[in-house]
């Protein structure tokens, strides 16, 4: 394989049986959809990097759909009425070379909400003809109405564990060098997002070694914050978030602090812990609300700088 290849696509499972099921039930469900050589309209929602963009390829190659009738949308570029309309309609109004087409829309929960609705309406119409697969991080964004034309599956977060053994094997396979303490800051960072770990790891591994986290790339702002974290710099970490995080980011900062702030002496023992989890929850609830998304963020900073 060219030795310029992205890690993450070079060992991204090629077969079910590489791919680790999370639950038996999608095990179950995805062995029939292969026996049959069928699939439903399927809705797959789980944090970034869970496996599912993953698995949907693995059950489009499963059905020997000619690469024809398969068209592959992501929906953070292409998310408005337009796509629906044009691109979609137009490919699943022609014939299909094969028992049916596969629409594979990326990151769906982008869609807006009339975007939604047309999808919808071409799923009624369409359902004999084509199969749609749609993956989400955020399903609460997905319209009821739209949601309950799929088979849903929600995928649950990757083991911590396991996320580090997968890590560490993609760095032996590598013949890289590094300490469990390195491998654990940059599993810190990226978790639960196993593809952003892995795509870390190859970003700062230069010749043989894999960098210590204080000379990392310092453009993911996650690198400092954490640091500031484990010491407990509050007002720091206000001030470089406010600075460095887009409005479509909170939302992840608020995840990131809720896996990391174990690592923060202020929050050592389990009744302050469970105090600063509590307000990292009800700042994430507000956000979705507030008018300015930064104003609330830095309202939680200080409330945790405060316990």
């Amino acid at each position: 394989m060219d030795k310029h290849a992205l890690w993450y696509e070079k060992y991204r499972p090629q077969t079910f049986d590489e791919y680790v099921f999370h639950d038996n039930t999608l095990k179950n469900a995805v062995d029939r959809m292969v026996n049959e050589k069928t699939i439903p309209h399927l809705l797959f929602t789980g944090v970034q990097g869970s496996g599912k963009s993953t698995l949907s390829l693995l059950l489009v190659n499963a059905m020997n759909v000619d690469e024809l009738d398969v068209i592959s949308i992501n929906a953070s570029d292409e998310n408005n009425v337009d796509t629906m309309r044009d691109k979609i309609k137009s490919f699943i109004s022609t014939y299909a070379l094969g028992a049916f087409k596969i629409v594979r829309l990326e990151e769906a929960d982008r869609l807006t909400p009339h975007a939604q609705d047309i999808l919808r309406a071409m799923i009624e119409e369409y359902t004999d003809v084509a199969r749609f697969i749609l993956t989400a991080n955020y399903e609460n964004k997905i319209t009821p109405p739209l949601k309950s034309r799929f088979q849903h599956f929600r995928f649950a977060k990757p083991d911590r564990d396991r996320a580090v053994e997968f890590a560490a094997q993609v760095l032996v396979s590598e013949k890289v060098k590094f300490s469990l303490e390195q491998l654990d800051g940059y599993v810190a960072i990226g978790y639960p997002d196993i593809r952003k770990i892995i795509n870390l790891l190859q970003q700062n591994s230069f010749g043989g070694k894999l960098l210590p986290l204080l000379e990392a790339d310092t453009a993911d702002y996650k690198f400092a914050l954490l640091d500031l974290i484990e010491t407990g710099n509050w007002v720091e970490a206000r001030k470089l978030a406010c600075a460095q995080v887009s409005s479509e980011e909170w939302e992840d900062v608020y995840k990131f602090l809720y896996e990391n702030l174990n690592k923060s002496p202020s929050f050592a023992t389990k009744d302050k812990w469970e105090a600063g989890i509590v307000i990292i929850a009800d700042h994430l609830y507000k956000h979705g609300i507030v008018a300015d998304p930064e104003i609330n963020a830095a309202a939680m900073f200080i409330r945790l700088g405060q316990i």
